[in-house]
């Protein structure tokens, strides 16, 4: 069976949507923080990625009709909807529960390392010395910048880090798989299509276990322009952009991105949240952006077959 062949060359094209989500990822860690305490986590990514999900079917049934799905590739679309649109955004909002934006952001920069671990035991990419480097330099900035104490603001923020990393690993696992059917299908098309399975779960799930309508969205208007930025900006642009990503770079290309993920969400997070802006904060982050130039440096892996 073969693998998905990798580019030869970056294409910065790719990299740029990369880039553009990320950077929306950012600014949603920081505004998710800034909301949660007012609803519930569940609730919150049922309201944020259903309104997106409305947005990017509605765009895909615009511009024509949906491919027609292989039946035998509808169990791995419906995990991949599961793992990217149900797990994902539900880890992150509890995340934001417990840890503050500064870490939640910065803990983005873990995704490159579960992303190529992913993609090489799977033999779906070959490591490269670039690679190597760069993720050891961000896993580095993480950990320096994450030794920041922030009990008085973030008692529980371990149990935070925690729930982030399990989202960190959902959101590796679908750069890592996903790639086949958006070649096969259309960025647009499997990103819609997994939204909406997704978000369906996340409804099903936040029904039962939360209030959504006994007062989860009881947001006054600045709260409901926040959800709006999370759906609209901060749900469908950067998944639609990430897509983009997936269908012209490789997963780990992409991934090594998020680095820009907590530049944002620390700028955001200091000003709207009044959070800590330290020096080891700084150091971790000059060590991310680093590692973002070495790892896209040079050729890309050389496809991979078996």
């Amino acid at each position: 069976m073969s693998k998905i062949d990798s580019p030869t060359r970056i294409n910065y094209r790719g990299v740029a949507y990369a880039c553009l989500s990320t950077s929306l990822g950012g600014m949603t860690v920081a505004l998710t923080r800034f909301i949660i305490a007012e609803t519930e986590p569940l609730t919150l990514t049922a309201v944020r990625y259903g309104i997106a999900a409305l947005i990017l079917m509605g765009i895909v049934l615009a511009a024509g009709r949906l491919p027609k799905f292989a039946r035998a590739d509808w169990p791995a679309i419906i995990a991949l909807a599961l793992v990217f649109f149900t797990s994902f955004p539900y880890f992150m909002a509890r995340a934001l529960e417990d840890t503050t934006a500064t870490r939640g952001g910065i803990f983005f920069a873990t995704m490159p390392l579960v992303t190529i671990l992913l993609a090489g035991i799977f033999r779906i990419e070959r490591m490269t010395w670039a690679k190597a480097i760069g993720v050891v330099m961000a896993i580095a900035g993480t950990v320096f910048a994450l030794s920041d104490k922030v009990d008085d603001i973030a008692p529980m923020a371990l149990r935070g880090d925690i729930f982030m990393l399990l989202g960190m690993i959902s959101a590796a696992t679908f750069n890592v798989f996903s790639k086949r059917y958006i070649m096969a299908y259309g960025a647009l098309n499997i990103i819609a299509v997994t939204m909406v399975i997704g978000v369906s779960a996340l409804a099903v799930l936040a029904i039962i276990f939360e209030s959504p309508l006994g007062g989860s969205l009881d947001f006054d208007f600045t709260g409901w322009a926040v959800v709006l930025t999370l759906a609209i900006p901060g749900a469908a642009l950067m998944i639609w952009a990430w897509g983009r990503a997936l269908s012209t770079i490789s997963p780990t290309q992409a991934a090594v991105t998020v680095g820009l993920n907590p530049v944002v969400a620390i700028a955001i997070a200091t000003v709207l949240l009044s959070e800590p802006f330290s020096v080891r904060v700084v150091g971790g982050l000059v060590l991310i952006i680093a590692a973002i130039a070495i790892a896209n440096r040079g050729s890309g892996p050389k496809p991979v077959s078996g």
